[in-house]
């Protein structure tokens, strides 16, 4: 094993540099398969449709693979009948999404031909038009980050004064680790709808922790809580910037081994799965820094009742803050995780916040108290703190300025 660890540095070096050579030429054919799948919504005047190219598809399209880089590909296509030209805001795609040049220069060789020229060229030709005129049909692609199981697509468009958001659900068929193909049609029904007292009581009946798929072993705190129906409560945190994780695949692989060597960024790395009510979390999010040993990151599971009508999100947030050597992940490495995780659970209140989407939040018992003195470890040993409590987030259609949101006064975090 010490041997194995000595010259995994060079093991990994030797994969990564193997990684991502294949290039053929680009086949526009495979157009026609992700177009008929699309899925269409409308807003008045305006309609898009919504596609997201599989690996195996977007390597064809373009000739590279995308996902050895972390890309994805997103297809749109709008109609504007508004009387006047319509502007596509890519950023409300992803906001750090690559633009056809930054794309076609990744893929270059070390020495460019003709070849690369041409690549470029179609990067350029299939990007999704930022201007679209009144009465036409303009469509393209969209270079994001990469995701697994189910993509949350946004897109946006301004144009005689009033701006069109679209929120697609889109499944992609892939192996995965983590995150479920979520289909919120398809996830375990709810048993029971509560009133305001009613959600009160369950939360604080909940168990503490995650577990261990055994449920013998306690993980991380229950420390979260969102009420939001269906994607609704899931599209808060993507324009806010949290993604979703990779599959385990070859390319997340490659890509993971590459961070945790080099200390890379790596903003969709797989996480570990972590049980309550019987299974892995339903959606694991994930904020992450310049590095991939430091990183924000959420599971949420749906709970098997609702509030007046609408889901309710049971989950845990904490902060990586570094990595350590381990036997018992894939990659023989695993994070650490920050102590203080009641300060994670006020980042989260803020970044909902700052969403307007948030419109009251309380904190409720369940969790348990930890303190410095006698603190609680999660499946990875790390020691952590709490006062016990669970953030409630309720999210709404209706954006509200965060002076405006309301506090539930059920209980009150302990100054610190």
């Amino acid at each position: 094993m010490t041997e194995f660890f000595r010259s995994f540095p060079i093991f990994a070096a030797i994969l990564l540099a193997a990684g991502g050579c294949s290039k053929t030429p680009p086949d526009p054919a495979v157009r026609e398969v992700f177009e008929a799948r699309a899925i269409t919504q409308q807003q008045g005047p305006v309609t898009a449709r919504a596609a997201v190219l599989a690996d195996d598809e977007s390597e064809r399209y373009f000739g590279v693979s995308l996902a050895d880089k972390g890309m994805q590909a997103v297809w749109l296509s709008v109609k504007n009948d508004i009387d006047g030209p319509l502007y596509y805001l890519p950023a409300t795609t992803d906001a750090n999404y690559y633009t056809p040049p930054e794309a076609s220069r990744i893929f270059h060789a070390w020495w460019p031909g003709e070849a690369d020229r041409q690549r470029g060229s179609f990067f350029a030709r299939q990007a999704m038009p930022e201007i679209i005129g009144a009465g036409q049909v303009a469509s393209g692609i969209v270079l994001t980050h990469r995701e697994g199981g189910v993509k949350f697509v946004r897109a946006a468009f301004v144009g005689a004064g009033e701006q069109f958001e679209f929120r697609f659900v889109i499944q992609l068929d892939r192996k995965l680790y983590a995150a479920q193909n979520i289909d919120f049609n398809a996830l375990p029904k709810a048993t029971e709808n509560v009133d305001l007292a009613g959600l009160r009581r369950k939360l604080e009946e909940l168990p503490c922790c995650t577990s261990n798929k055994e449920e013998d072993r306690h993980g991380d705190p229950l420390n979260l809580v969102i009420v939001g129906s269906g994607a609704d409560a899931i599209f808060p945190f993507i324009e806010r910037g949290w993604r979703l994780d990779e599959p385990l695949d070859v390319h997340s692989i490659l890509r993971t081994v590459g961070a945790f060597v080099f200390g890379t960024e790596y903003t969709t790395s797989p996480v570990s799965p972590l049980y309550v009510f019987g299974r892995p979390q339903d959606i694991a999010l994930q904020k992450a820094r310049n590095s991939i040993s430091l990183r924000n990151h959420l599971r949420v599971w749906h709970a098997p009742f609702t509030f007046e009508g609408h889901d309710v999100w049971v989950g845990q947030i904490s902060r990586d803050i570094g990595t350590k050597l381990t036997t018992q992940t894939w990659s023989f490495t695993t994070h650490r995780i920050s102590p203080e995780v009641d300060q994670d659970r006020y980042y989260i209140l803020q970044d909902l916040l700052l969403t307007g989407e948030a419109y009251r939040f309380a904190f409720a018992g369940g969790v348990g108290v930890s303190s410095p003195i006698n603190p609680r470890t999660n499946l990875g040993f790390d020691p952590y703190v709490t006062d016990g409590l669970r953030l409630v987030i309720f999210l709404g259609p209706q954006r509200k300025p965060a002076g405006q949101v309301e506090f539930i006064d059920w209980e009150r975090p302990s100054p610190r």
